[in-house]
């Protein structure tokens, strides 16, 4: 099971790939932790210092941090059945760290046991798939930007550099100065997150596809439910257990 695999954008095709792994827990005296993982670790560490739900989920989930030179197109991912998470080293160190604050608040959406169910309908499982996305894009850039705030803008200028999300990180920052309220910012990063077609259609093709590979694998007989009412209440909650408010548009069904 690779549940969240795909949850960075695209979904990784290994071929034989070059790969150094470390335990969460290890990390600080493992000779064989590469220097680079090290410190982006240690960055990643000092910017949840003031998000604790997140580095406790980290430090109990304690999963395996992978630096990887064969990842395709993705920039990181979560492997739940695994315990790792992947990153990229194609990609800037403050990008590294924007992507492990996005990957992290996925193990602890799993850590919650909020996560599509199979027994959805397909197009349900692609708008569960949705959300968790935007939600995690929300808690990330919200750390990058805390981050920021704290004399270290490297994170949020790497996030909202990417193109695939650049516009949810503008609609965030320009929130945030106008209100200074993180829940307001939260809420219209996440109701941005469904702006962009091309993510949207990338997104529905990726969840689709793990949703057919899940069902194949299963052999159950495909059942047809909808996302529960309170997916989002459990899921749409700032690191600290504040809500954000959230809504789950519908999607277009192929």
């Amino acid at each position: 099971m690779r549940s969240l695999a795909l949850l960075f954008f695209v979904l990784p095709t290994f071929t034989e790939a070059m790969e150094i792994c470390v335990d969460v827990a290890d990390i600080g005296t493992d000779p064989n932790a590469p220097a680079g993982l090290v410190e982006v670790y240690e960055e990643v560490a000092v910017g949840l210092e003031r998000f604790p739900s997140l580095l406790t989920v980290l430090q109990e989930q304690s999963p395996k941090l992978c630096i990887s030179s064969n990842m395709d197109n993705a920039h990181g991912y979560l492997d739940i059945e695994q315990n790792r998470i992947y990153l990229s080293d194609q990609i800037p160190m403050a990008m590294q760290v924007g992507v492990l604050f996005h990957e992290i608040r996925h193990l602890e959406q799993s850590a919650l046991g909020i996560c599509p169910s199979d027994d959805l309908a397909m197009a349900e499982y692609a708008r569960a798939t949705f959300a968790l996305e935007a939600d995690a894009s929300v808690v990330s850039l919200l750390v990058a930007w805390d981050l920021k705030e704290s004399g270290n803008d490297g994170p949020w200028l790497a996030l909202s550099a990417w193109p695939t999300q650049s516009d949810i990180a503008a609609k965030f920052a320009s929130e945030m100065r106008a209100s200074g309220d993180v829940s307001s910012a939260a809420s219209a990063a996440f109701d941005q997150w469904y702006m962009s077609e091309f993510r949207r259609e990338e997104y529905y093709i990726a969840s689709c596809s793990d949703f057919l590979d899940r069902q194949d694998a299963s052999k159950l007989l495909p059942r047809y439910q909808l996302v529960p009412a309170e997916f989002l209440d459990d899921l749409c909650r700032l690191p600290g257990g504040s809500r954000y408010q959230c809504s789950l548009p519908k999607i277009e069904t192929r």
